[in-house]
């Protein structure tokens, strides 16, 4: 079993999705490294509370790669601490992400990936074709799609990490587009899609009909043209 620590770096993003939980996002609420120091101390000086063999420790926000240079510094405190205490999560840690994608192509967040690849989870979130994604994931102040922006990043996020994952987020406009969007995706190179239905009050009389059909057209495209082979 592997401890889940998760660390909420910032409420600012470049996106204003229409479905985000994450309501007041702003620039000024952010983690400080000293906080993150606390945090780290606490857990690793008390192995007694947190027993498990392994552990991920989560960045999210918000955006958490506009803060990447403090995740890099607390990074290279929790591998310091490892080491220096002789932990037992020494090589068993992760870092995971799920990001928008929109700045994964930067040399700051090349150089982070660069140095923990053996360590890294990535998830960029992208909703699946241009219609789909386009009609959430906006860019704050303007309604423009992102899509354009994050798919060019794709292929060196596939070539980096082949087993690539992405999470599809749905409401009830989107439910028509879920089978298209799916092999779409797939397409791209990325074969682990998870569907994520919104929690909110934003459903209609009807749409579990529709989600059953679309779940059934997915399924018979994937049977037919034999996609589950290389999954």
């Amino acid at each position: 079993m592997s401890k889940i620590i998760t660390f909420i770096v910032t409420k600012d993003c470049q996106l204003a999705c229409k479905y985000c939980y994450l309501v007041g996002k702003n620039t000024q609420e952010r983690m400080s490294l000293d906080v993150a120091k606390i945090a780290i101390d606490y857990i690793l000086q008390h192995p007694e509370q947190f027993t498990e063999d392994s552990v991920s420790f989560e960045f999210i926000g918000g955006e958490p790669f506009l803060e990447i240079d403090l995740i890099d510094k607390i990074c290279d405190y929790i591998k310091c601490e490892l080491f220096r205490l002789n932990h037992k999560w020494f090589n068993k840690y992760t870092f995971g992400f799920s990001t928008n994608g929109l700045n994964y192509g930067s040399e700051k967040i090349q150089n982070f990936i660069e140095k923990n690849r053996k360590h890294l989870i990535i998830g960029i979130t992208i909703d699946g074709t241009k219609q789909k994604h386009d009609l959430n994931r906006v860019y704050k102040n303007s309604n423009k799609g992102s899509y354009d922006d994050v798919v060019k990043n794709i292929p060196l996020y596939i070539s980096q990490f082949p087993k690539a994952n992405t999470k599809v987020t749905i409401s009830s406009a989107d439910i028509p587009y879920i089978a298209e969007s799916v092999v779409h995706l797939y397409s791209l190179g990325i074969h682990t899609v998870y569907i994520n239905c919104v929690f909110e009050n934003v459903w209609n009389e009807g749409d579990d009909k529709l989600f059953e059909d679309q779940l059934m057209q997915l399924a018979d495209v994937i049977v037919d043209n034999n996609l589950y082979i290389n999954i």
